[in-house]
Formats: structure tokens, C-alpha cells, sequence
């Protein structure tokens, strides 16, 4: 029950309900962790060993790592900062922050560039998502949810993860999809510091 949400959207996006992007926690310098706790569960399917050490590691070589989470987790402790969410609303956080792209002109496709199809049909299902649209209802400022959408976009190596707390509620399949769309129109998908 607890990742079949991901598994869903990955086969649906990726072709393989087993092709889930990890961050490249060694290299990235701007990790956006959603209903994650690594220092709980070992990483999870980050899978990497030592994820403590590794997570430390991202904010020792100046980089970020900003937990959406509506409670102060292990994980958000060590963090470079914690953003408190209403439960079961990622996937408005997610898609408003993919509308600030849009709108912002800050979509780069990267090495997803000639693969993806459906541009058009997501600009416009994200059109009414603004930050100011979706603020109430997730708990987070509209100017905080344009800040992580610019800088996640602007950040050379990012990559955006979410686990059981964007899975296990209402539109986990959305919020599942929400965060490897967010990660593919930065181009952050399948590089160097992004999700591999």
C-alpha cells in the first residue's frame, strides 16, 4: 500500500512501475525532500548507505536540503530548513510550483528534451494552480512556494523526492507524478546532482 501510488504513477510516466528516480544525494547541492523522513527509515528508496552522512554531507558543501513536512521530522532537524504543510496537500504545493515555472519561463527540459509529450495539457491543468491559489490550502505563503519553485529551477543540481507522506492520502498518485514532473521541467531528471 505505501508506494504503489509511485509505482503507478512511475510505470505510467516512465514505462516500469519499478523505475523510480533517486537523488543523487553525492552530487546535488538543492535536495527537496516531501513526506520523507531518511534519518527514520534508512533512506528508503533513496537507497543509498549512510544517508545521514550523506544528507549532512549536501549542507557541509554549502548545499540545501528543505523538508516539506507537517511535523518537525528527524530529517527536518538537520535540514537547512523546514516548511511546515497541511497533510494531504503536496500535490497543490507540487503543481503550483510547476505553474511558477510555466509562467516564469523557468522550464528547462534538459536530457528530457524531444521525450516528453503532453507540455500543453499540463501548462493548462496547472494554469488556476497559482501559489496565491493553493497557499490557504496547504499552509505554505504564496512568495514561499514561488522562492522554492525559482530556486529549485536556478539550482544547477536539484532534485526534488517524495515518499510515504506524498503516497499514503488522497491524491498520492498525484503527488507522485507532481514530483518527477517537477524534477523532468527543471531538467532535473537524469543528470548530475538531480534524480537519476
Amino acid at each position: 500500500v505505501d508506494q504503489f501510488p509511485k509505482m503507478v504513477s512511475a510505470g505510467l510516466m516512465f514505462g516500469d512501475g519499478l523505475t523510480v528516480p533517486v537523488p543523487d544525494l553525492d552530487r546535488t547541492e538543492y535536495l527537496l525532500i516531501l513526506g520523507a523522513n531518511p534519518l527514520a527509515s534508512n533512506g528508503s528508496l533513496m537507497t543509498a548507505p549512510d544517508v545521514k552522512t550523506r544528507l549532512r554531507d549536501i549542507v557541509r558543501r554549502g548545499g540545501k536540503i528543505i523538508v516539506v513536512d507537517p511535523r518537525r521530522s528527524e530529517t527536518a532537524e538537520i535540514a537547512t530548513e523546514h516548511v511546515f504543510i497541511r497533510p494531504g496537500t503536496d500535490a497543490y504545493l507540487l503543481l503550483a510550483m510547476v505553474n511558477v515555472l510555466f509562467a516564469e519561463n523557468l522550464m528547462r527540459l534538459g536530457r528530457a528534451d524531444g521525450l516528453v509529450q503532453g507540455l500543453a495539457e499540463v501548462r493548462a491543468a496547472c494554469a488556476e494552480l497559482t501559489p496565491e491559489a493553493v497557499a490557504e490550502r496547504c499552509g505554505i505563503a504564496a512568495p514561499v512556494i514561488r522562492r522554492l519553485a525559482r530556486e529549485f529551477a536556478a539550482s544547477e543540481r536539484a532534485a526534488c523526492y517524495g515518499r510515504i507522506g506524498t503516497t499514503c492520502q488522497e491524491f498520492g498518485t498525484l503527488a507522485s507524478w507532481a514530483v518527477d514532473l517537477l524534477n523532468v521541467l527543471a531538467g532535473k531528471l537524469d543528470r548530475e546532482g538531480g534524480a537519476m
